[in-house]
């Protein structure tokens, strides 16, 4: 049976936080078997290729050194076969048992997969989408994971604002699930402030430009997209959507509350405290039961209700003197 999730992984000369990666993966991912992990090594890294997991599927893809992250992504979409992608870091922890299956309910909740679902990275959280899952059908039709041009940054941009687009088209397709933690341990910290993530300036001078010139290819794939999600192609709507797009120069003006659909987990996910204080009286109610009875059940809950509702008794004034 084909995996159902294709976890595309990057990395050279870190086999420490890798294997740390996935140690956490194994330990939180609800069927194991549904997912595969690609690898995406460089040919002149020997430790990366030893590495392996007893409870993960894992294979690799081996290429030259010096990819840009673009072209490392492609290959790991190449590769692999789910029907769903997610794109990741080696420097990641995840901490929500049953992630996978969250994640494929999320994005379930569109039959015709045209859906970006991210996770909360502890990091950008809500503002950006830092670990995109993908379907395989989505990406057939954008012409790949994204672009092989981008060399580290704006691949979680270029992906996120075509589902903007969408979004300022009425059509949200963007799922944000803010009780999924995949901490991104890529952070620097300062006094004072949260932990932040810090951009190679010279880098990002490079691929902020690829982004902003991308811009009018990703308004025609969100276009080709409501064709699709809609099924019927309308020449009069499309061009009067045309126009609408042509008014968006900026698009982080996209970036706005109410753009994504937000999925928080039930609430006693939320406060794993109350869920545990909820388990020990279960227990203690069985062991009641077992040691006196129900009589005995009983009339112990009926103290505890009677110690619950007792009035306080008033304070006695001390005597005057």
């Amino acid at each position: 049976m084909p995996p159902t999730l294709s976890l595309i992984v990057p990395t050279r000369g870190r086999p420490g936080p890798l294997r740390r990666f996935l140690d956490s993966l194994a330990a939180t991912t609800s069927q194991p078997a549904r997912l595969e992990v690609i690898l995406v090594v460089d040919h002149d890294d020997p430790a990366s290729h030893q590495i392996s997991h007893p409870r993960l599927p894992i294979r690799q893809v081996v290429g030259p050194p010096g990819q840009t992250m673009g072209e490392l992504n492609v290959a790991g979409f190449e590769a692999s076969v789910g029907a769903f992608v997610m794109l990741l870091n080696d420097d990641v922890v995840v901490q929500t048992r049953g992630w996978d299956a969250v994640l494929l309910r999320a994005a379930s909740r569109f039959p015709d997969q045209i859906v970006l679902v991210h996770v909360n990275d502890t990091l950008m959280r809500e503002h950006l989408c830092t670990f995109p899952l993908l379907s395989r059908r989505f990406c057939e039709f954008a012409g790949g994971i994204c672009p092989t041009t981008y060399l580290r940054y704006r691949i979680d941009d270029h992906i996120e604002d075509i589902f903007n687009l969408l979004a300022a088209l009425g059509e949200r397709r963007t799922v944000y699930l803010p009780d999924v933690i995949f901490e991104h341990r890529n952070a620097v910290e300062r006094p004072g402030t949260d932990r932040v993530y810090e951009a190679d300036p010279a880098i990002l001078a490079e691929d902020a430009p690829r982004f902003d010139a991308l811009f009018p290819a990703r308004k025609e794939i969100a276009l080709r997209l409501l064709e699709i999600i809609e099924g019927r192609i309308d020449a009069a709507l499309t061009a009067s959507r045309e126009e609408q797009l042509a008014c968006i120069t900026d698009p982080f003006a996209l970036r706005t509350p109410g753009r994504q659909i937000v999925v928080r987990a039930a609430w006693w996910r939320r406060h794993p405290g109350l869920r545990a204080q909820a388990i020990e009286a279960g227990r203690r109610v069985q062991n009641r039961y077992r040691v006196s009875g129900s009589w005995g059940l009983l009339r112990a809950i009926g103290r505890r209700l009677g110690c619950l509702i007792q009035e306080p008794a008033e304070a006695v004034a001390p005597p005057e003197r």
